[in-house]
């Protein structure tokens, strides 16, 4: 079964990657080079609601991606939920197992992992944590990670 091998792959039990996990050489990161003079779209919160849904939109369409600027987050925020989010992900399997989400009973909340593939075949594999936190309303702590603490408590 492939996520069997996926899990072995995981734990470094298996000695050479699957080829369907193999990007063609020009994919792969050193062999990659950022391109001079284009720039990313910023988009500022601090604008007109009229003018951030155009430029938005606009980056969206011409893009697929953009920078959000003047959002309040502070960057030592913004860095301590990457460290956590590591924390998380670093953790041993069945403890992240024990937050799984379950899309067929409609838990959509909770982690999870997702395997696709591209349009060349290959396949992409992403760990993800998912949980609402607004409104407060729909907060559902019991779905945030005991471990690590600091992802409940600052």
């Amino acid at each position: 079964m492939e996520v069997e091998r996926i899990q072995t792959l995981s734990l470094n039990q298996l000695k050479e990657l699957p080829p369907q996990f193999i990007r063609p050489a020009n994919e792969r990161p050193e062999n990659t080079k950022a391109i001079e003079g284009v720039i990313v779209p910023l988009i500022s919160l601090s604008q007109s609601h009229h003018l951030l849904v155009k430029e938005i939109a606009e980056a969206a369409s011409e893009w697929g991606f953009f920078v959000i600027t003047d959002h309040g987050m502070s960057q030592t925020l913004i860095q301590r939920l990457q460290e956590v989010g590591k924390e998380f992900f670093a953790l041993p399997q069945e403890e992240k197992e024990a937050y799984a989400n379950d899309s067929s009973e409609g838990k959509f909340e909770g982690y999870g992992t997702k395997m696709t593939k591209n349009l060349e075949e290959k396949v992409e594999w992403v760990d993800y944590f998912f949980h609402l936190m607004a409104p407060p309303s729909k907060v559902n702590y019991d779905m945030w990670p005991k471990h690590p603490s600091s992802y409940r408590y600052p």
